[in-house]
């Protein structure tokens, strides 16, 4: 809606007047972080430089019939807010003195109240008489939000922390909680779906009226055309901008779609600070981030706590990129199975996709494309690359339909997957059957996986996205190797998500591929995974060292140097990325394991065969095949092993061409 009135006015309508039309009087000391009492001020609304400049023009502006201070205290501010809120008062720069009642806008003191600005916001008259008026309104409604926000993740975290989780009743074997996945029932599901209706809703009238408050650069006001660099101070300091990442975040579109009104809120805030000379910088700068509990509204009232920690964050155009991506994968898969987004659910997803994909092109330009890691990833390959390798082969063949509703959740995984995997973790899957996946995760630091590359073959059967996918494990060196207590010998994947061992189950609608891949990295491939087994929950330090060690030589041959001399062929692109750039570090731990080994002199020989005999007739293999990929570093066991034989692997089958033998189905 336009709005009636866009220019200040100079008139003086009693006492003396400032350049913005604010009335000079004399005034005593009030508190207000940011600055003490100011003296007569003639700052012009475009050189407040920061937040603290504005909170010290604040803390002198009094009542002209009292001479009592307007904003005093935080209360103050949260009063007002609040009355806002409650539609008890109309959303403007008017102030009313908490002593005498006298109702007048902050700044100007009603000076250009002939020359109001009007604009509508969800039916609510929204006004300002003057430029600082306006920027009260933004430092008010950011300070109100901010409350709002901290006060929430104040209550999120209360909540985690007092979770109880019952022993055993997790995902895979006992004793490793729920992989995250909380208990639910019907009851908490509705209530949790309540609250986060209206905590959209709260977000979303939030965002509009500081679309239309903020700098616009289709106004020509000289608060449009030239505003004060405190808005974006504001901006910066404030969670709206951490408000913003987190729904950038969502990696989930198709719960993006639900959200329909917040998402058009937040791309209209987007626009409307993107596309602004002066704001824009916080749309397209990194952000600068403090704990949750610090914000607009603390840092105004009592300034920057001396433990506060900084940190840094993506820049809101990186994170737009990152959906955009999403949004276009979406968009292609769409096009391709068209029936599968008739209904309103599809259609409403396609739009917000199209929203997305105008605001990036327009914000963005067309070379927008993301710079994605390259230590984890999602592409697709054509099907006949995937299947000479892939256990469920017969399971591909024998399902030649697809129920509706189902490709649309398969392209839904697939977009999620583009932008949400993390470190360590590659996915292919089929160009023409987005059901046949592979995966493969590195092993995390820290534990007796690390470096190893181990692969998963993915199926999502006829009743996905209602029943879990089936996943398979392929490095048990042809169903020889228990490498995990959750990855049996016959490469069977035991967690509660997939429907093979008690605990929190599949979800339909809300679980995830996603989920499973990193709940697999997380809480499977961890640093001791013989507790994860109930009858070892309670086992010695020294036996689950010996079982680390065991891990240790496992992945040294099956993980490493298998990969290394041999990968499959699928896998050759990811394995050489691996290995160039990881050869040197991956020596020095097989080396750290292998001197580890030694110093401890375990009875290893007696109780689990000749391990240690095995770590170091690897290493020296393992160190010529990494050559090939770049590795220098030499190490001790080049000069000191003997060309004995190969320990635990003696007889052994090794490579991954065995797999194609053991190829079954199920």
């Amino acid at each position: 809606m336009p709005r009636k009135s866009t220019t200040d006015s100079n008139q003086a309508p009693q006492k003396h007047l400032d350049s913005q039309g604010d009335i000079v009087v004399p005034i005593q000391q009030v508190y207000l972080r940011g600055g003490g009492g100011c003296g007569p001020t003639t700052t012009s609304a475009t050189t407040f430089e920061t937040y603290k400049d504005f909170t010290k023009y604040l803390s002198g502006r009094k009542c002209l019939d009292c001479n009592n201070g307007l904003i005093k205290d935080a209360k103050d501010v949260q009063a007002l807010f609040q009355r806002w809120q409650k539609g008890e008062c109309s959303v403007s720069s008017q102030v009313k003195c908490r002593k005498c009642s006298k109702s007048t806008c902050i700044a100007c003191f009603d000076g250009q109240k002939s020359k109001t600005t009007e604009v509508k916001i969800q039916g609510v008259r929204v006004k300002w008489c003057c430029s600082r008026g306006r920027l009260f309104m933004i430092w008010v409604i950011l300070c109100g939000f901010d409350q709002q926000y901290s006060a929430e993740k104040h209550k999120e975290v209360s909540t985690k922390s007092t979770t109880y989780r019952t022993k055993g009743s997790g995902t895979g074997y006992g004793g490793i909680g729920n992989f995250g996945f909380d208990s639910y029932n019907n009851n908490k599901q509705a209530e949790a779906h309540s609250a986060e209706k209206k905590a959209d809703a709260f977000d979303a009238t939030m965002l509009e009226f500081l679309t239309k408050l903020l700098p616009s650069p289709d106004e020509n006001t000289s608060f449009d055309v030239n505003p004060p660099e405190a808005v974006v101070s504001m901006l910066s300091s404030s969670k709206i901008l951490n408000k913003a990442a987190e729904l950038l975040r969502n990696d989930s579109l198709d719960d993006a779609s639900k959200r329909k009104g917040l998402y058009d809120a937040l791309l209209g805030f987007l626009r409307t600070i993107g596309t602004h000379k002066v704001i824009k910088r916080a749309m397209f700068s990194e952000r600068e981030t403090f704990p949750d509990a610090v914000n607009l509204f603390t840092l105004s009232f009592n300034g920057t706590p001396q433990d506060a920690r900084k940190g840094s964050g993506p820049s809101l155009a990186d994170l737009l990129r990152n959906l955009n991506l999403q949004s276009n994968v979406m968009m292609k898969g769409a096009q391709n199975n068209k029936k599968e987004f008739n209904d309103q659910d599809g259609k409403d997803l396609l739009w917000l996709c199209r929203k997305i994909s105008d605001l990036s092109s327009y914000l963005l330009g067309k070379n927008q494309n993301p710079a994605l890691p390259k230590d984890c990833g999602i592409i697709e390959v054509a099907d006949e690359n995937i299947y000479p390798t892939y256990y469920y082969y017969r399971n591909v063949q024998r399902l030649q339909d697809s129920p509706f509703g189902r490709v649309k959740s398969l392209i839904t995984e697939i977009t999620t997957l583009k932008t949400g995997l993390s470190s360590g973790i590659f996915v292919k899957h089929g160009s023409s059957r987005l059901d046949v996946m592979k995966a493969v995760i590195v092993g995390p630091e820290g534990t007796p996986y690390e470096y190893g590359l181990h692969e998963f073959d993915i199926f999502c059967p006829r009743q996905y996205p209602n029943v879990p996918p089936k996943v398979w494990f392929k490095g048990t060196n042809n169903g020889t190797v228990p490498i995990n207590p959750n990855l049996h010998p016959n490469g069977e994947v035991c967690l509660s998500l997939l429907g093979t061992y008690p605990g929190e189950p599949w979800r339909p609608g809300k679980s995830t591929i996603l989920q499973v891949l990193i709940s697999i990295q997380a809480m499977i491939f961890c640093e001791n995974p013989l507790r994860n087994d109930p009858s070892h929950e309670a086992i010695d330090d020294q036996s689950n060292q010996i079982y680390n060690q065991i891990v240790h030589v496992y992945t040294a041959k099956l993980a490493l140097l298998d990969w290394a001399r041999n990968p499959p062929s699928l896998w050759k692109d990811v394995a050489r990325l691996h290995f160039e750039k990881n050869g040197d570090n991956i020596l020095r731990k097989v080396e750290q394991w292998a001197v580890e080994l030694y110093a401890d002199r375990l009875d290893m020989g007696r109780k689990y065969g000749k391990s240690e005999e095995g770590i170091y007739v690897v290493l020296p293999k393992l160190q010529t095949a990494l050559e090939n990929y770049g590795a220098t570093y030499k190490t001790r066991s080049s000069s000191t092993s003997s060309g004995g034989g190969s320990g635990v692997f003696d007889g052994g089958r090794s490579g991954y061409g065995s797999y194609d033998s053991s190829r079954k189905g199920c």
